[in-house]
């Protein structure tokens, strides 16, 4: 399935796959606060060395670096099987496809790029040439386009990949409802990261309506678009929109997914936080509180996107007088306790960060260090 609805705030889960060690005394496990979870090492890819050097070139930031590093990393396997299907409409947009395969497996990401885009202009061209096959040929053009912006987003050339993803959208045929959304969800996504959220908006709100138009009630990306349709409303400051987007990604994803979905708890948390900034902490809590009891049950003690839940939960029992709640919350995210303790001012709403598209992350509503990992 494509990643049309894929949601920006969404973690990367490590799901709960080995049974938990026993114990002579349970309680004293209880106590003791789970270690932060060590950062997965990058894969030794040709691939992953090869964005390497092109971002070392660029004299990127390390932070930036390791969080493209990692996104890139963790959408490896897709690219890989997204190339491996695609499927040429002509001879010659084969070849390219060939070569444009190998240059990327042996880490010459730049070439593989310029290959994959001279594959979908012939494409277009014999596409144009021959009406009759012409919605193979857009298809191959989209998908291969799609690819070729998903690694220049990588490299940080944001502008060329939203090009690439525009001429995917145009070039899709009109029947090809999945892959239509999923182009205007990379658009809606790098404008996120650019933080151009009228322009978020525009793309998230547009994929909602082919979405709606083709009656796709139960469809699985859905929940994921009113959520990134939400987002980039609360944060272009349409208060009222943003709510009602993310009340209804909830109902959505609950339908799609059931109640104790990682999605969910993603979209929970994401209107929490939207509560929190209003200074409406009552009606945040019980939401904070639903995506840590999610998180607590797919996830693994340590996990940072669960750290993270705690850490918005403590942040809302603090606010409303529950210090020693809000203290053993952050000992199991494996924060050390405050020095001093303060009570907020009644107005006082505490900043929170939006997770970049691919890093991974939830919000965090508190401006204390969060562990790694």
């Amino acid at each position: 399935r494509l990643r049309g609805g894929e949601r920006l705030a969404r973690p990367d889960p490590i799901l709960r796959t080995q049974p938990e060690p026993a114990v002579d005394n349970p309680e004293q496990v209880h106590d003791a606060p789970p270690p932060p979870m060590e950062p997965v090492p990058l894969p030794d890819t040709p691939e992953i060395q090869g964005l390497a050097e092109i971002l070392a070139e660029q004299w990127v930031d390390d932070t930036v670096r390791e969080g493209r590093l990692r996104s890139f990393a963790g959408e490896l396997d897709d690219l890989r099987a997204r190339l491996g299907t695609v499927s040429a409409g002509s001879p010659a947009a084969a070849r390219l496809l060939h070569d444009a395969r190998d240059a990327i497996a042996s880490g010459d990401i730049t070439r593989g790029t310029d290959l994959l885009i001279r594959a979908a202009e012939e494409e277009d061209t014999t596409g144009h040439k021959h009406a009759w096959t012409a919605d193979i040929h857009g298809r191959a053009a989209a998908l291969t386009r799609l690819v070729a912006g998903d690694l220049l987003a990588a490299r940080g050339d944001a502008e060329e990949a939203a090009t690439l993803f525009r001429l995917a959208a145009d070039a899709t045929p009109g029947d090809d409802l999945e892959l239509r959304v999923e182009c205007l969800g990379r658009l809606g996504a790098l404008a996120h990261g650019r933080e151009d959220y009228k322009a978020a908006r525009k793309h998230f709100a547009a994929a909602l309506d082919l979405l709606e138009k083709s009656g796709a009630d139960g469809h699985p990306d859905l929940g994921g678009i009113l959520n990134n349709l939400g987002l980039a409303c609360d944060l272009a400051g349409d208060a009222k929109a943003a709510e009602l987007y993310y009340q209804r990604a909830l109902a959505a994803d609950e339908a799609a997914w059931g109640d104790d979905h990682l999605n969910v708890a993603a979209v929970v948390n994401n209107l929490g936080l939207y509560y929190r900034r209003r200074g409406k902490t009552q009606a945040a809590e019980p939401l904070f509180r639903r995506a840590v009891t999610i998180k607590e049950k797919r996830l693994v003690p340590g996990d940072a996107s669960l750290a993270l839940s705690q850490v918005n939960l403590a942040a809302a029992l603090r606010a409303l007088g529950r210090e020693e709640d809000a203290q053993d919350l952050e000992r199991r995210a494996g924060l050390p306790p405050p020095e001093q303790p303060e009570a907020e001012e009644p107005n006082e709403v505490p900043t929170e960060e939006y997770a970049e598209p691919g890093d991974g992350g939830d919000g965090e509503t508190n401006d204390r260090p969060v562990p790694a990992g």
